[in-house]
Formats: structure tokens, C-alpha cells, sequence
């Protein structure tokens, strides 16, 4: 069985001798917590091929190997995990739910061989928020991501719809707006509430080592979604706008260079 574990402290992760990574949730860095967690992640079978199921666990532990089990209700979920692949082109947001033992079990399916990271985002039961990062290597043919050049501000076409992107600076933040079109520039007019919001922004770093996930701001436009995100320093990100039409989850992923 194949394992990787990584622990948090106060806004330093650290994963075999990795870069730091700093998180932000809801507009704002995670606080400084007392306490450290721990993220333990377990893959059967242990030598993982790409195009076949995977049992992948979780183990969510306190500073003193207590299993984490009880958690504040964030979006409608416990747990928001994501996995990126080295590169940024693979993206995935699931919700595995804890066990009783702090272990949350998925079983996967990778699509191609590489270095996968996974953020584990939540909420201790009357605790600050905290992201742990954990990785796995998958086996198998892996075709280059495409390289992270920036294109947004701008218009950005996905298979299902057209968004302008805007990118304004402000006081240490940046808003990045999203104006959602059907592929005839339309705008849309039906937009759902997805996980209790009408979207979500996930925002990784290009060395995957800085990780943001921010909730949407109240607009007058049906068709606008804009989120205030505190990105940790300059550099080069990668985003995923997340937002529901007719019970589907659709994606709108940018690239964009932070002065």
C-alpha cells in the first residue's frame, strides 16, 4: 500500500521536503491555529496505472494521533478535496465523507500517468479552516500539460459557454469577474446555487505550492459571478470557476499573471 503523509502548522505545509504552502479560504489567509493536523493518504493497489480504479484513503489526525471526526459544516460539506495533476491540466473537486476514525475512502480512476496533488480543505469543529496538501504518482503514459501562459483578462471558451474575465486590483486583493454567456454571447439567465453559492474559485500556484479557494460576492447581474481572492504573492496562478446550469457543475479555467 502506497502512503504519503504531510502535515499543517499555523500556514506552513510541508510534504517530503516540499516548498511551503500558503492557503487562503473565504477571501482571507487561514489564521494561525494551535494545533497541528496531520493528513495521512493511502492508495490500493500500491503501484497506481493510470485508466485503472484506485482505492485512495484519507486519515485526517490532531497533533497527538487523535483522528479527526468532527467538523463545521462549510458549503454544504464537510470536506472539499481537490486533485490537480503537476501542470495544472487535470481537475477534480469531490467530497469524500469522514468516517467515524477521521478516514474518508474514494475510489478513483486517473486518467493519465504523473504526480497528482491533493488539497484536503476543512474546518475542525470549532476550529479555523486548514488545507492540507498530501501527493501521489500514478504510473502510465502521461502526455505534457499545456504550457501555463496567461490569457486572461479576456473571453475564455469552454465547450458549453463563453466567460469574460476580469482581473481589477485593489487594496491587498484582486477581484476576478466572471461574465457567463452561452457560445452565441448571450447572457445566461440560469445560473444555480452550487454548494451554497452561486460559484466557487479554486486558484493554485503554477509549482502547486500556494493554494486559494474563494466564494462568490452579491452582484446585480444574473449573469455576473466576481470573488475578492487574496493571492499569497506574485507569480503565475491557475483558477477553475466553478458554476452550476441544469444540475450540472460546469468548469471555466483561467490562467492569469499576479503583479
Amino acid at each position: 500500500m502506497r502512503r504519503s503523509t504531510c502535515f499543517f502548522l499555523g500556514l506552513l505545509f510541508l510534504c517530503g521536503g516540499s516548498a511551503p504552502l500558503f492557503a487562503a479560504t473565504d477571501h482571507s489567509a487561514h489564521g494561525i491555529d494551535s494545533s497541528a493536523f496531520h493528513l495521512t493518504l493511502e492508495a490500493e493497489p500500491e503501484v497506481i496505472q493510470a485508466g485503472q480504479q484506485v482505492e485512495i484513503a484519507l486519515r485526517l489526525t490532531d497533533a497527538y494521533g487523535a483522528p479527526v471526526s468532527e467538523f463545521e459544516i462549510v458549503h454544504e460539506k464537510k470536506l472539499h478535496l481537490i486533485i490537480v495533476r503537476e501542470g495544472l491540466d487535470k481537475f477534480t473537486h469531490t467530497h469524500p465523507e469522514p468516517g467515524p476514525d477521521g478516514t474518508m475512502r474514494t475510489a478513483m480512476t486517473f486518467p493519465e500517468g504523473g504526480t497528482y496533488y491533493f488539497y484536503a480543505d476543512f474546518t475542525p469543529r470549532d476550529g479555523n479552516g486548514v488545507t492540507l496538501m498530501a501527493e501521489l504518482r500514478v504510473e502510465g503514459e502521461a502526455s505534457p500539460a499545456p504550457p501555463l501562459d496567461p490569457y486572461v483578462p479576456g473571453m475564455v471558451q469552454t465547450d458549453e459557454m463563453l466567460a469574460k474575465v476580469g482581473i481589477d486590483a485593489g487594496q491587498g486583493m484582486h477581484r476576478v469577474s466572471f461574465a457567463l454567456m452561452d457560445l452565441n454571447e448571450t447572457p445566461v439567465t440560469d445560473l444555480e446555487p452550487y454548494l451554497g453559492a452561486m460559484g466557487h474559485f479554486v486558484v493554485i500556484s503554477a509549482d502547486g505550492s500556494k493554494y486559494v479557494h474563494a466564494h462568490p460576492l452579491t452582484t446585480d447581474k444574473p449573469n455576473e459571478v466576481a470573488f475578492d481572492v487574496h493571492f499569497p504573492g506574485p507569480g503565475i496562478y491557475k483558477g477553475w470557476g466553478e458554476f452550476q446550469r441544469g444540475g450540472a457543475v460546469l468548469l471555466v479555467p483561467v490562467v492569469m499573471q499576479i503583479d
